[in-house]
């Protein structure tokens, strides 16, 4: 024992000394990258699995997109690695690492170099893989379906035994590769040769294929075992080729031996399995296939699989894990998706990630092929602990044969009966012969298909076939290796290769002919560890665990090693060997060479044989025209078949196929005009026989002969239908639309103008454009074709099937007819849209625009009905909302259409019909909605497409399309050539005759779809116009679109010029224009079905004449009287007699012996159409006048609007530059009052009232007041509104300009000369005096005299202005100046809000003027105030007692509080003008707005100038040229004016705000706001909290008192001037209006004064006087209602502005200061300038958008309790008129006269007993 441990002990020692010498040879960088290699290329690999699944279980575009890009992303990686891997000199490392990197290293067509053509190689896998796996084959039975391969043409191919049936399908599924496919194969080839050279060690693709065998005699050591093998097989053959030739004729079956490849029930011939029933040995033995066993034992896809599964379990095999029952896709899909079928399994190197991808199918061979497939998987989960290269099989052919092993146990008897799925067991010879005849069907037959797939590749690869030879090279393997041979003709244009799977799908193939050789050695070698004896063939190992661990030995080793070393591990030998194959069918074999003696084995392997000649001689014509209508409908079926799936379902295939079936129904019609020329037709008697041989050879553009220009044309008629039918657009909304029902819906519903020109631009973007270069080669192409017919050109063509030559004439005459009644229509519906559009939007040419009539084409306009509705609230003649309520569907819409013509004794809808017609778009597929009527040409399918909406508009079309189909089936049994209109109008006025009496109001009165209506001339309009708007505005389209193609085919119009020649027919024709500029750049013919479609559309135009005439014939019929528009056929089977007798001649005859018969003319005519539009045609020429009619030949995109904004560019350069001239001039005159500068203001207002009459001239001619567009109608409206500038008498402008200059003058030289003898100016000397002084004679003195020496001196000038003025606002359509200022406020009910306000803000004014009236007293004595309870107006501070601020010191409720105050703290810090103005820049700066600019610093006035006169009233200026705004004010150094210029700096702020604006938008929302806006800012300025903020306040506890005294100071200002901002204008509007003449000026003023205020003049006045003149914005002529607004709305946004600011508390504490949160929320109004109605803006402030007075009650609301308590014993309030002056104490100590006489002291005394006597009498009788 011990000597045995020292051996292994040194055994163990050699082992670890030769493990670190080898590990010493791998360099650590080399373990390094393998182990990240390993790493990455698994999550690589994951990746690019996951993209290829998603591909194959759902082929969509995207996803093959995406397989591609990750294709291309592993492939860099690949290279990446490969690159890497090639810098080690891993020929020196062990044999496994070696054998790693030498994988890594080659990298087969990934090691394409050039990227753009390694992305394109893998886009053409993709591209044929989704060929393959969407390939579908159609019109191969009766019931016209369209099949995929799995399961459908597998199971025919399988099951039928219909020789004809199997050649179809078998024909059918090879028209799948023709075309795209075959042309995309040699790119193919050429790319990836390129790319496995680009590795550097291959030659070609089957070089490098062949390398994974690493057997360098591998291709000889096939063909030994094919040549070991063929006697096997021919053997199989020949007794099968005698088999079938039982079943099908011996005619069938050519002498060469070889059997037909359609007949082996595999679409392939690969496995026979599918014919066992055929060639069952022994047929009354028991049947091995169970497929009806495990349909009787209700076997689900899931099942079989559980089965698979418990077959490796019973091995001690890996179970299946959980992800592969989770993600595995088992059964085809049935969600719509298109997947490849094509069993597989996948392994996605991530855990135990493992699939299987199959449509299963409840079949034994389906049972057998999970076994194959989950072998693999067995296989990947075995392996999966292997490096990334070595997890694959030791070859290519052990995966195969893995799968197929497990087969080979359960296929057997044996185990079929052991699972409970074969009831009796059977253990006889005959039963044996019969099994091994079922595995040879699937096994011996496969190996000559399995080995020449890749020997027909390799030769391609290497260039010995070329793309010309690849179907023969095909056939000429097939033929002589597997003895079958093509049931059909094959060409270079076929593709055979192609219809098997593993050729698009790039899967080298030559695997499965290894694996089904290697499969029976590996059976072998597990039957014997499985210690099964007895025959091969009955060896099932199933429960054997020692074979289930002998296969898991060689599966665990991946490609580890060499297959042969592998392959000796388990079969003892290193070598492929058939000797386990033929012991296997040994006993199958001995008896087949019985059966086969004295019959034929084997076939001629020369060349395939040739086909039977079906060529036809036709002995008379009459049976030439037997022959040519069956073999036509069956033509005609296919292709009509071919265009109905392309049409229900756009996809690249079925295009493919409909290019294929059209060059297939072109080449027969090719044929049937060459043979139907063999007989001499045109001495043929019979004029129908005649007829129809012209129609064979008028085989349009058949006749071609160059078959490439066929196909292209055919190609190209494709693509641009496609172009068209998968058009899709993407919104401006990011909505993305199709034609239908999207865009319709958007060009019917839609009255959004830009929507509708977005729908409109960028449909046609997504068609026209991109088909264009094609059409223009169709077009060439086209007229090729027809010349060989002896046509001019197409349009020649197409004008013949109207057998006329006046047919051009002809047109032109209906149309010349029709143009008066269309140019009604035009005119008045123009009208009715500019209403809802605004004329801005339609050009002055009067054209309409093309969006704007409810169609994408502007065809017709009955979507836009609602819009220009005659007669509003008439009974709606639209049924929808009936339909709806009713709950109608589609189905019964085109029910109620079949009952209509069953009532008139026609045909019903057959069967076919109602089975396959589609009626809506079904979901996830793209289709051409345009609604369409088929003939299938089989005299039983007839259908219609088109996607349904219930509506009445579609319950119209589908009674039209359904009338097409009644045409149908009345002419089925013509012969096909006459099965059509009898001209190509006839058709279409079918279906639209119906439609005439459907759309009656007395039809769907009928359908119960109307209510009882009384019949009125109102509801009879409504209806005519609704039916005009579909028939009348149709015609003129109808007419040009072949007028543009007629001149397009002729030459007349060449490509450069196809988009301007399509609108000058429609501007000329149809009055209608572009709305966006076109080009040559644009092809919107193509954006219109008919054009890419090539179908003709005059037919459109005949038929919308001759269904009027169709329909007067039949109303005549019906017994109809009464007018034309109000017949309804329905229910006359004499009507439908006449009008079947029509439709069955089909056009058997010309159309005008067609019509002969049937109207008794044989001319179109119009004037059915005129007679039953008479009455609408009446009543338009009553609506629309002479002027409106017609369009211009001037056809433009430019609307009104577009040349209007051209204008209004220059219209803002010219009045920036206008304004500022004004502006700089009225600046000057205020800034130094002089002469000279008046006359320069003068000019100034002159030049710009000119400027000004200029543009609202030229405004004039804009219909503006018509527009839709608010925001520019708004415009135009202020620029219109011009003021006094609108007197067209220049004298009597300049006098009016002269008289405010003058009256301005006045105002503001006056100067009052005191007893002192000094001249005092207003400001600030009078100013002053009033503020500041108690002295009741001066201030009577000041107040008296500035009145004296300013109003008096106006008052005549003020009564001419008043006259001029009006003269000059009624110019603008005001009742006078004050209409015209109040309509700035855009409100009817603008006084009475006013009013209202004022009413509710009476309590608070009221209360603070009886306490300011109370300490008036205190300081005057109560003999100086009248007994009505007025205050003197001189006493309150201000001149014109506007405000009382100045009385804040004089009656403060706390004295002894701080005061807010900070004029002295102004003056001890130093601040000058300058200081006071940049505290104010500062605070807007804090709010985020914008500082001061330079220009406003520099020029602004801001002291008053030395040694010249200038206005001091503060003012901000806005010169209008966007940079310089400037402030004017006398600026003193004091709080007042510290708020002042806040105030008016707040005006600098907006107009810089709204300064972007149009110059007619750069003011205040209304003139309140401007003001509101200034004075904003200083309720914050003003509250304590921000004086100390800003440093000018001490800091101080503010308490109840305190805060009292404040909102006092603020009331003083705010609360008093209420009624006087009120009553301002009110005094102006009633004098403007007339109401108060120039002798009543001032009662009236005073009258206001007393009423609203509360005061009272303290002396005299009479009509001399002209006290209003004494302000100054009566002389300059300022609305003033402004400042009342501003009153109340200031507080407003004060408060939206203090929210925003976050500020809590009171709102009178609130300061905004370096809140940008409110800053923004104020300047997103100002900004807006007045560009929108006031409501608006104040909206976007507040949130409210009227004006409110709860937020200065909710400021005021500590005052008001205050006051409330301290008026209390006060007696409150006034007498609403003024007092008599006579009533009064005196009021001063200088002599008096009373009644003229001097009055000395001691008569005073007298005279005051007197006075107090009448005070207390008039104060009984006031209160």
């Amino acid at each position: 024992m011990g000597g045995c441990r020292l051996i292994s002990v040194a055994v163990l020692l050699f082992v670890v000394i030769c493990e670190i010498r080898i590990e010493a040879n791998i360099p650590d960088d080399a373990k390094n990258f393998l182990e990240h290699y390993n790493q990455e290329v698994l999550e690589q690999s994951y990746l690019s699995n996951i993209a290829e699944w998603n591909y194959a279980t759902n082929i969509t575009d995207y996803n093959s997109q995406q397989s591609v890009k990750v294709e291309l992303e592993f492939a860099n990686f690949t290279q990446q690695m490969a690159k890497e891997a090639k810098s080690f000199n891993y020929s020196t490392y062990p044999n496994e690492e070696k054998r790693q990197f030498e994988s890594i290293s080659t990298m087969g067509t990934d090691a394409m170099r050039n990227e753009t053509k390694l992305a394109r190689l893998k886009t053409v896998l993709s591209l044929m893989d989704g060929i393959y796996g969407k390939g579908q084959v159609c019109n191969i039975t009766k019931n016209a379906t369209c099949y995929s391969l799995e399961p459908d043409l597998t199971q025919i191919m399988a099951e039928s035994r219909d020789y004809e049936l199997l050649e179809a399908v078998w024909r059918g599924w090879r028209e799948v590769p023709k075309g795209q496919m075959r042309n995309l194969y040699p790119e193919f080839v050429q790319l990836s040769n390129e790319a496995v050279r680009d590795d550097g060690y291959f030659n070609d693709t089957g070089e490098y294929w062949r390398s994974w065998y690493e057997e360098p005699n591998f291709e000889k050591d096939l063909l030994a075992l094919l040549d070991e093998l063929r006697s096997l097989y021919e053997n199989l053959h020949a007794y099968v080729r005698r088999k079938l030739r039982k079943v099908y004729n011996d005619r069938y079956f050519p002498d060469s031996g070889h059997i037909q490849a359609h007949l082996l029930g595999n679409m392939w011939a690969q496995s026979w399995i599918n014919i066992y029933d055929i060639v069952e040995p022994f047929p009354g033995k028991e049947s091995i296939d169970v497929t009806p066993e495990l349909r009787s034992q209700n076997y689900t896809a899931l099942k079989m699989f559980k089965v698979a599964a418990e077959f490796f379990i019973s091995l001690r095999l890996r179970a299946m894990p959980k992800e592969f029952w989770n993600f595995s896709m088992i059964t085809k899909p049935t969600d719509g998706r298109e997947v490849i079928c094509h069993a597989s399994a996948w392994d996605f190197m991530k855990g135990n990630d493992v699939r299987i991808k199959m449509c299963t199918d409840i079949t034994m061979d389906d049972l057998v092929t999970i076994h194959h497939e989950m072998g693999h998987i067995q296989y990947y989960l075995q392996y999966q602990q292997q490096p990334y290269v070595f997890r694959n099989g030791a070859n290519p052919g052990f995966h195969e044969a893995i799968g197929d092993v497990m087969a080979l146990s359960v296929s057997t008897p044996k185990h079929l009966h052991k699972i409970g799925l074969l009831p009796k067991l059977q253990n006889d010879k005959e039963a044996d012969l019969n099994f091994l005849m079922r595995q040879a069907l699937d096994k011996v037959a496969f190996l000559p298909f399995g080995y020449l797939i890749d020997q027909w590749r390799w030769s391609v690869f290497r260039g010995d076939t070329t793309p010309e030879q690849y179907t023969e090279a095909w056939w000429n393997l097939r033929c002589r290796l597997q003895g079958v041979s093509p049931p059909l003709e094959r060409t270079s244009e076929d593709f055979d290769p192609g219809a098997k799977y593993h050729i698009p799908g790039n899967t080298p193939y030559i695997r499965y002919f290894v694996s089904f050789v290697i499969q029976f050695q590996f059976h072998k070698a597990l039957c014997e560890a499985a210690n099964e004896t007895g025959p091969l063939h009955q060896c099932d190992i199933y429960n054997s665990a020692v074979a289930g661990e002998k296969l898991a030995r060689l599966l665990h080793q991946g490609s580890s090693k060499p297959w042969p070393e592998i392959f000796q591990e388990i079969t003892g030998s290193p070598k492929m060997s058939t000797a386990a194959l033929k012991e296997y069918f040994q006993p199958l074999t001995d008896w087949l060479i019985n059966e086969n003696k004295g019959h034929k084995v084997g076939w001629d392997n020369s060349s395939c044989p040739k086909l039977p000649e079906h060529f036809r001689k036709y002995p008379s014509a009459a049976e030439f025209l037997e022959y040519y209508n069956t073999e036509a409908s069956r033509v005609m079926t296919r292709t009509v078949e071919a265009q109905w799936n392309y049409g229900s379902n756009i996809t690249d295939y079925n295009q493919e196929v409909l290019v294929n079936v059209s060059l297939e129904q072109a080449d027969f019609a090719k044929r049937m005009y060459h043979h139907a020329n063999q007989f001499n037709w045109k001495d043929i008697n019979d004029p129908n026989v005649r007829r129809q041989f012209e129609k064979i050879i008028n085989i349009g553009t058949s006749a071609l002969d160059d078959k490439v220009q066929l196909k292209q044309m055919a190609d190209m008629q494709a693509r641009i239908e496609g172009i068209y039918g998968k058009a899709k657009v993407q919104m401006s909304d990011g909505r993305t639309l199709a034609l239908e029902p999207g865009l319709t819906e958007i060009m019917k519903t839609s009255r959004n103008y830009t929507e509708l020109k977005d729908a409109w631009l960028k449909w046609r973007d997504a068609t026209g454009p991109k088909m264009r270069q094609d059409y223009a080669t169709f077009v060439t192409l086209s007229n090729k074709a027809v010349k060989q017919l002896g046509y001019n050109d197409t349009g020649d063509y197409w004008r013949s099937a109207y057998e006329s030559q006046t047919f051009q004439t002809d047109l032109r005459r209906l149309l010349q007819e029709l143009q008066p009644l269309y140019r009604l229509l035009h005119a008045y519906v123009r009208k009715q849209l500019a209403k809802t559009y605004g004329a801005e939007n339609f050009p002055t040419s009067g054209h309409i625009p093309a969006h704007l009539l409810g169609n994408m084409w502007a065809q017709q306009w009955n979507n836009i009905y609602d819009l220009v509705e005659p007669y509003r609230g008439v009974e709606e003649i639209d049924v929808t909302p009936e339909m709806i309520k009713q709950n109608y569907t589609v189905r019964r819409m085109f029910e109620a259409a079949e009952a209509f013509f069953i009532s008139l004794g026609l045909d019903p809808m057959p069967p076919a019909f109602w089975n396959k017609t589609i009626m809506v778009n079904p979901p996830g597929v793209t289709m051409v909605c345009h609604a369409s009527a088929w003939d299938f040409y089989n005299q039983k399918d007839f259908r219609i497409k088109m996607c349904t909406e219930v509506n009445m508009e579609e319950l119209i079309v589908v009674h039209h399309e359904m009338g097409h189909i009644q045409y149908f089936l009345q002419y089925k049994n013509q012969p096909v050539v006459f099965r059509e209109g009898a001209n190509p109008g006839f058709h279409e006025a079918i279906g639209d005759v119906m439609a005439l009496s459907v759309s009656t109001p007395k039809h769907l009165q009928t359908m119960g779809l109307l209510k009882d209506t009384h019949k009125s001339k109102e509801s009879d309009i409504n209806f005519l116009m609704k039916m005009a708007l579909e028939k009348i505005a149709f015609l003129p389209f109808g007419y040009l679109i072949d007028q543009w193609r007629w001149s397009v085919f002729s030459g007349e119009t060449p490509p450069e010029a196809y988009n301007r020649k399509w609108w000058e027919l429609r501007c000329h024709y149809q009055g209608i224009s572009p709305p966006v500029e076109r080009s040559e750049n644009d092809f919107d013919p193509g954006a219109k079905y008919h054009i890419p479609a090539n179908v003709p559309y005059i037919r459109y135009f005949v038929s919308f004449v001759v269904q009027f005439q169709f329909h007067a014939t039949l109303c005549r019929e019906a017994g109809h009287i009464g007018p034309l528009h109000e017949c309804d056929i329905y229910d006359s089977k004499a009507a439908g007699k006449k009008l079947g007798d029509l439709l069955k001649m089909g056009s058997s005859k010309p159309w005008a012996e067609a019509m002969q018969q049937f109207a008794g003319t044989t001319n179109m005519s119009a004037a059915p159409l005129m007679e039953y539009f008479k009455p609408l045609t009446d009543w338009l020429s009553e609506r629309v006048t002479e002027d409106e009619l017609g369009w211009s030949d001037n056809c433009t995109h430019v609307t009104e609007g577009d040349q209007l904004k051209q204008w209004l560019q220059q219209y803002e350069q010219q009045a920036s530059d206008q304004l500022y001239r004004e502006a700089e001039a009225e600046w000057t005159y205020n800034t130094n009052i002089t002469e000279h500068n008046a006359e320069l203001q003068d000019e100034a207002h002159e030049a710009g009232a000119r400027f000004k009459k200029d543009v609202a001239e030229r405004v004039s001619k804009f219909r503006f007041k018509e527009y839709k567009d608010e925001a520019l109608k708004r415009r135009l409206s202020k620029m219109a509104d011009i003021g006094p500038s609108a007197l067209k008498n220049e004298t009597q402008l300049k006098q009016l300009l002269s008289i405010q200059s003058r009256m301005e003058g006045i105002y503001s030289t006056a100067k009052v000369n005191l007893s002192t003898g000094s001249n005092l100016n207003l400001d600030p000397d009078l100013e002053d005096i009033i503020a500041s002084s108690t002295d009741y004679d001066l201030l009577l003195d000041v107040w008296k005299g500035w009145r004296d020496v300013t109003g008096r001196r106006m008052k005549t000038l003020y009564s001419q202005f008043v006259e001029i003025s009006n003269e000059a606002h009624r110019a603008l359509g005001y009742k006078d100046t004050g209409d015209a200022w109040r309509s700035m406020y855009e409100s009817d009910s603008f006084r009475s809000d006013l009013e209202h306000l004022l009413e509710q803000l009476k309590p608070l004014y009221q209360n603070l003027h009886t306490y300011v009236r109370r300490k008036l007293v205190d300081i005057y004595g109560a003999e100086r105030f009248p007994a009505s309870g007025h205050i003197p107006a001189h006493l309150l501070g201000n001149m014109w007692a506007q405000e009382w601020n100045n009385l804040y010191t004089k009656m403060i409720p706390f004295p002894k509080k701080q005061s807010v105050d900070v004029t002295d703290t102004l003056k001890q810090k130093g601040y000058n003008a300058t200081g006071l103005f940049r505290i104010a820049e500062e605070f807007f700066r804090s709010l985020g707005m914008s500082p001061m600019r330079q220009e406003f610093w520099d020029k602004s006035m801001i002291v008053r100038p030395q040694g010249r006169e200038v206005v001091c009233h503060g003012s901000a200026w806005d010169f209008y040229n966007a940079k310089d705004f400037r402030i004017k004010m006398c600026t003193d150094i004091n709080m007042e004016d510290l708020i002042t210029i806040h105030h008016e700096m707040g005006h600098i702020e907006y107009q810089m705000a709204y300064m972007q604006q149009p110059i007619p938008f750069r003011d205040g929302a209304n003139p309140g706001f401007h003001e509101a806006i200034g004075d904003v800012m200083s309720l914050s300025v003003q509250t304590p909290k921000h004086l100390r903020r800003i440093g000018l306040l001490a800091d101080g506890q503010d308490d109840d008192e305190t805060e009292i005294n404040f909102l006092f100071m603020m009331a003083l200002d705010k609360i008093a001037f209420l009624p006087f901002g009120y009553l301002m204008d009110q005094w102006r509007w009633s004098v403007f209006s007339g109401e108060t003449p120039p002798e009543q000026y001032n009662d009236k003023w005073w009258d206001l004064r007393c009423k609203h205020q509360g005061i009272s003049p303290p002396t005299v006045r009479n009509s001399e006087d002209f006290d209003p003149g004494a302000k100054f914005h009566i002389p300059g002529n300022t609305p003033y209602i402004r400042y009342f607004v501003s009153y109340v709305i200031q507080f407003q946004f004060h408060q939206a502005l203090c929210r925003a600011a976050n500020q809590t508390g009171p709102l009178h504490r609130c300061d905004i200061y370096q809140s940008k949160e409110a800053g923004r929320k104020l300047l997103d109004m100002l900004e807006l300038g007045s560009s929108r109605p006031w409501p608006e803006a104040m909206t976007i402030l507040t949130g409210q958008s009227k004006m409110d007075v709860s937020a200065i009650i909710e400021y005021f609301r500590p005052l008001i309790t205050w006051l409330e308590k301290q008026n209390q014993h006060e007696r409150s309030g006034w007498s609403p008129a003024c007092p008599s002056p006579a009533i009064r104490f005196p009021v001063t100590a200088r002599n008096e006269k009373i009644g003229g006489s001097d009055v000395n002291a001691g008569q005073r005394s007298v005279i005051s007993g007197i006075l107090i006597v009448v005070y207390v009498l008039s104060y009984i009788v006031v209160f």
